[in-house]
């Protein structure tokens, strides 16, 4: 790798000793032609030098190097008529500009400037800038939507998807493949993810209330990180200089749910000011965001798979069947302080930081139907009776906060022809998970059933099953997890500004590197035997029902009263559970699930040497990459032992793995100026996605035996990286004003990637229960795959129309088929989709604006996605149903600097269902139900 680094900077220093400096600079701002307003994304142009720039950072755009003279400067930006004016550039001076677009445009203050074209206008002139293919969206078109978070932001964006939890977008995948493909920075910085088993963060965790724009990158270049086969997401967060003068702007909000029918508050705030401080200016930008939310869900799940021939019977059906009921109290405090000082003109020196503060405070009521501890009755295609079968009814109790915080220290200075770029960037997040207890209830020798399947299967028991003192206390878990990860990265970029050729371009190098460390810390212990307590009764700790409107659901176990039990009986005076409890398998479970700690960790090593040049109409960006990584994996290995009694116990062993590989990246950008309105890009690169943290940690996650029936849930790692090819063909046409049409045909090449799945038919088991005899087994691991190819189609149209209305739609449609990779001894076929790949996503937006009103209706889709694989029979796959949300949001300016809003999410109440094989087997049925917001926004800008 050193040696890698010596010859790229060998190399950069080599050529760049060829160029002279000329001696002038041109420096300016894009205003509008009252000078309040500044644009960025305006495409800037010395014509008789063919040189091109695009306007940044509040309107700001910059020339090094220009010979002495007289030159015509353009500037173009969708929403206003070109701009052409004389300049004179002196030698060692600089020569400064302001360029005021809009003037002759009449209807330009309510194009550009306010409303729903602001944002639209800003983010379609950055794209139309860019050097690659990115979608960008700006931080005034975020508030247009009812969107609460980082990822429900990004879905409207084309090419775009989220994954949900409890009705909340968290993932975010990019052209219809896996969140695990994608990498995520904030202000230039990778974020480390708080999740134990992620390394993809839920971007959940932001509140969009921080935000200045988001990037979504899907095309690299070699100064990128090479971990972005989907591409890469870019928060930025506001700075000083993004506007003019002091601003604030404070909101406050009431959140509706319907399901809950609870009322919810958000406030939130931000200011920035741009300060003289004797040498240069200082900018201040603060943004804080809360919100203390109550809302629930309501489930059904076919708990376990589907036996394609249950007891011998002929039909399919369900060993469990689960009822669950989510209540959730869910606070973001989100916090940003951005502070830029510039000294000269050519220097710039910066401090970006985030904080994050997420808490979860969930209860679940759940009853399950324990189909196979019973006899079965009778059985067909819908319908199933079982007698003397076993019911559970349990209480979880989990509070979890998960918080990010990221610290980027940085400058760039200019020096004729060089610019130098350098920051030093530290990130920690966390998740913490303590005094976390589940509480569960036995009721043995119930008759039980199901009259229908479905989404929402009917599941019936008989009455005994819902008389709260026939369930005895069966088992106490309490565990306290603790996930940190933790991430320093040093970063620089050194630029050349050149001519090759008397082609007008640069030569661009540098690296970076990052040390990580992901440490995970499980304490978890169980309690099975409670006869010396008198086996306490759910009556005693149960005094409602659950209020739940898929079934019923029964008696409601109090969350109060079970505190009170715990406190008593475990951490307090009286009969200690420790002191009977803490016996056979359920030591043997807490020793496993205490064995989950794990600590890894990863240093990558980059270095990169690119170029740009324009010829004519045509830019070139093209470079090569070296990524080294080097992983240390330290955890714990177990194993189920049987004793001479029968009886099972486990053997605990600390073990590591280290595991290194390199890759060298190249990649080529090009875009071609057909026209003022036409733009033809063409890229190729390659690029690698790391495995997941969970996916490689060396301590499984569960090794337990049940009536000669082995479970496993484990980690691989010695799992490879997934190398990518990628190519993408795109045009794009901006047709005056503010719109744009645009078409994307992207190929992926995958080699090595990750899928989990139920490898039981081609691991041997005995490797995890050795000398254990063994009926059955459910074995779940990621394997890496043979190679998948990923075929891609990226549709979008933006237009807004002068008589006020809008329109956004896009659609992105995608082909896979993967090579599993497996042996011709396995009774599946080797080729499949690629796992959480949605074939088509898509967004569908109206939008109205005239005088004070703002309304937008939205609707956004994914389609049908496999997300889990058994390689034994893949009828027992599982997948993730197609999911149409609709929401609509209304504006209307009381004052100029006063806004009243109302939005509707979910709008429609759909649902989040998984199935197995078929649509006729619950996997996972999730409700929220609608929101209704109204709000209150005053500013000064």
């Amino acid at each position: 790798m050193k040696t890698s680094v010596k010859a790229i900077m060998a190399t950069s220093a080599f050529v760049c000793a060829f160029n002279a400096a000329a001696d002038g600079r041109l420096e300016g701002r894009v205003s509008d032609a009252a000078g309040g307003v500044y644009f960025d994304g305006a495409i800037v142009r010395l014509k008789e030098l063919k040189l091109e720039s695009s306007s940044q950072n509040g309107g700001r755009f910059s020339f090094n190097s220009i010979p002495a003279g007289t030159y015509t400067l353009s500037v173009d930006y969708l929403g206003a008529e070109s701009v052409q004016q004389q300049i004179q550039v002196t030698d060692n001076q600089t020569t400064k500009e302001m360029v005021k677009i809009g003037r002759d445009v009449a209807s330009m203050e309510n194009l550009i400037v306010v409303g729903q074209a602001a944002g639209a206008s800003s983010a379609l002139n950055k794209q139309r800038a860019a050097d690659n293919f990115k979608s960008i969206v700006a931080a005034d078109s975020i508030g247009q939507f009812p969107d609460e978070n980082v990822s429900e932001a990004l879905q409207r964006m084309p090419g775009v998807f989220i994954q949900r939890d409890q009705g909340e977008g968290r993932f975010v995948g990019i052209r219809g493949a896996s969140p695990e493909l994608n990498s995520a920075t904030i202000n230039g910085m990778n974020i480390p993810s708080p999740e134990s088993n992620r390394r993809s963060v839920a971007l959940d965790v932001i509140p969009s209330g921080l935000l200045e724009g988001l990037e979504v990158t899907k095309t690299v270049t070699s100064d990128m990180d090479g971990s972005s086969i989907g591409g890469n997401i870019e928060v930025k967060s506001l700075t000083a200089f993004d506007r003019d003068g002091m601003t604030y702007k404070v909101s406050a909000e009431g959140n509706y749910n319907e399901l809950e029918s609870e009322v919810s508050p958000k406030l939130a705030g931000t200011f920035t000011n741009a300060f003289d401080v004797g040498v240069g200016q200082l900018g201040v930008a603060a943004a804080v965001s809360w919100q203390d939310r109550d809302f629930g869900s309501e489930t059904m799940e076919g708990a376990g798979e589907w036996d394609s021939d249950i007891e011998d019977s002929g039909y399919r059906g369900p060993a469990k069947m689960e009822q669950r009921d989510y209540t959730v109290n869910r606070k973001r405090l989100g916090a940003a302080l951005n502070l830029d000082w510039r000294p000269s003109d050519t220097s710039e020196y910066y401090l970006r930081s985030l904080y994050s503060h997420f808490e979860d405070q969930e209860y679940r009521q759940r009853a399950e139907y324990k189909f196979d501890k019973g006899d079965l009755d009778r059985i067909d295609d819908h319908s199933a009776l079982w007698t003397d079968a076993d019911m559970e009814r349990d209480l979880k109790d989990r509070y979890e906060e998960q918080k990010i915080t990221s610290v980027v220290l940085g400058g760039l200075n200019m020096s004729g022809d060089w610019t130098y770029e350098y920051s030093l960037g530290y990130s920690k997040s966390l998740e913490n998970e303590p005094d976390y207890h589940a509480t569960t209830f036995k009721a043995k020798d119930i008759d039980m059933g199901y009259a229908a399947l479905g989404e929402t299967p009917a599941v019936f028991a008989e009455e005994d099953g819902f008389v709260a003192s026939n369930f005895e206390l069966d088992e106490v878990k309490i565990a306290d997890n603790y996930t940190q990860d933790e991430m320093f990265t040093y970063k620089f970029d050194v630029t050349r500004e050149m001519d090759f050729a008397g082609n007008p371009g640069y030569l661009k190098f540098g690296g970076k590197f990052t040390t990580r460390e992901k440490t995970n810390d499980v304490s978890s212990q169980i309690y099975d035997d409670f006869s010396s307590l008198g086996d306490p009764a759910l009556d005693g700790f149960s005094h409602s029902l659950v209020e739940y409107d898929i079934g019923r659901l029964g008696p409601a176990i109090d969350q109060g009263l079970v505190d009170n039990f715990i406190h008593a009986n475990v951490h307090g005076s009286g009969i200690s559970l420790q002191d009977g409890g803490l016996t056979g398998e359920a030591y043997n479970e807490s020793l496993v699930a205490s064995a989950r700690d794990y600590v890894i960790e990863e240093d990558v090593q980059a270095a990169y040497l690119m170029s740009r040049v324009d010829i004519n109409d045509l830019r070139l960006v093209y470079g090569v990459r070296y990524e080294g990584t080097a992983v240390d994996s330290r955890g714990f290995d177990a194993r189920l032992i049987e004793g001479d009694n029968g009886d099972f116990s486990h053997s605990i062993d600390a073990v590591s793995y280290d595991k290194d590989y390199h890759h060298v990246l190249p990649s080529i950008n090009a875009r071609y100026r057909l026209g003022d309105d036409l733009i033809v890009r063409a890229a190729y690169s390659e690029t690698i996605a790391r495995p997941s943290f969970g996916d490689i940690t060396p301590s499984p996650e569960d090794i337990s035996i049940e009536e000669d029936e082995l479970k496993v849930e484990a980690g691989n790692p010695d799992l490879d990286p997934y190398e990518s090819t990628n190519v993408d063909l795109i045009v794009e046409y901006y047709p005056g004003d503010i719109g744009v049409i645009s078409a994307a045909l992207f190929y992926k090449k995958i080699e090595n990637f990750i899928f989990t799945a139920d490898v039981s038919d081609v691991v041997d088991a005995s490797v995890y229960a050795p000398g254990v005899t063994i009926n059955d087994s459910e074995i779940y691991m990621p394997l890496n795959g043979g190679s998948a190819d990923l075929y891609g189609l990226e549709l979008a149209y933006t237009k807004n129309f002068q008589s006020g209305f809008l329109i956004q739609a896009n659609a992105t449609f995608t082909s896979s088929d993967a090579d599993l990779g497996l042996g011709a001894d396995t009774s599946r076929s080797s080729s499949i989709d690629l796992p959480e790949q949605a074939d088509t996503v898509g967004n569908l937006v109206f939008g109205y604006e005239t005088g004070p009103f703002s309304l937008r209706l939205s609707a956004a889709y994914k389609s049908e996605t496999l997300m889990e694989l058994d390689l034994g029979d893949a009828d027992n796959d599982i997948y993730e149903d197609d999911h149409m949300q609709i929401d609509f949001s209304a504006k209307y300016d009381v004052s100029d600097s006063m806004q009243v809003y109302f939005n509707a999410i979910n709008l429609n109440d759909e649902p989040m269902y998984l199935y197995q094989g078929s649509r006729k087997y619950n996997a996972q049925y999730e409700e929220y139900g609608p929101s209704f917001v109204l709000g209150l926004t005053y500013r000064n800008f």
